[in-house]
């Protein structure tokens, strides 16, 4: 896939095949997240990586998934959970940390993992101090997100945006439709 076909199709998944992802894939995936420019090249970014089923499932019990969906109707089934799931940390002891560096570690990670067809979801709405507590942590390290990745269960596709309706919403067959604004309705040229 070309970079900008990655960029096309790389959407939000929420429902998994069983499938694990290789550990080659995994490697990429954490070393887009090393890679990604940061501030002052701070490097405040740590990451925990959980593959163990029991794991991943304690996470996914950590996690408030897709809130724009009614009735949890966007939580994965216990059969459909991701196989991966790395919680993205942040240094308090490194001056200067920034969710900026966040975001651009993360959109290279979801990038990365999409390149070799592994899908993601970014999750902004967990438990932080359960997680943290959870993964044992020390005092500087503060959860600041999740990514949940594992092989697609379902399709998600960009559609115009119309009447401005910006939620996304699920069709019969659980695949997913993200409605985006056309580039002229967003960009002005001086």
């Amino acid at each position: 896939m070309d970079m900008m076909e990655v960029l096309r199709t790389k959407r939000t998944f929420r429902a998994f095949t069983q499938e694990p992802v290789p550990r080659e894939v995994l490697q990429d995936i954490l070393e887009a997240a090393r890679l990604a420019n940061c501030g002052a090249n701070r490097q405040s970014l740590r990451f925990v990586v959980a593959e163990k089923t029991e794991d991943v499932a304690k996470l996914c019990e950590l996690t408030k998934w897709a809130a724009a969906i009614p009735n949890g109707a966007g939580t994965p089934a216990p059969e459909q959970r991701p196989t991966l799931y790395i919680v993205v940390l942040q240094d308090t002891s490194v001056p200067g940390h920034s969710d900026i560096d966040v975001g651009i570690a993360v959109a290279g990670m979801t990038t990365a993992a999409w390149a070799h067809g592994v899908g993601s979801c970014i999750i902004g709405t967990l438990h932080r101090s359960k997680t943290a507590e959870f993964l044992g942590l020390p005092e500087n390290l503060q959860v600041n997100t999740g990514i949940a990745f594992g092989y697609p269960a379902h399709k998600s596709t960009v559609v115009p945006l119309k009447d401005g309706q910006k939620n996304y919403w699920r069709d019969e067959n659980g695949d997913y439709f993200v409605p985006k604004y056309e580039l002229e309705e967003i960009v002005r040229y001086l």
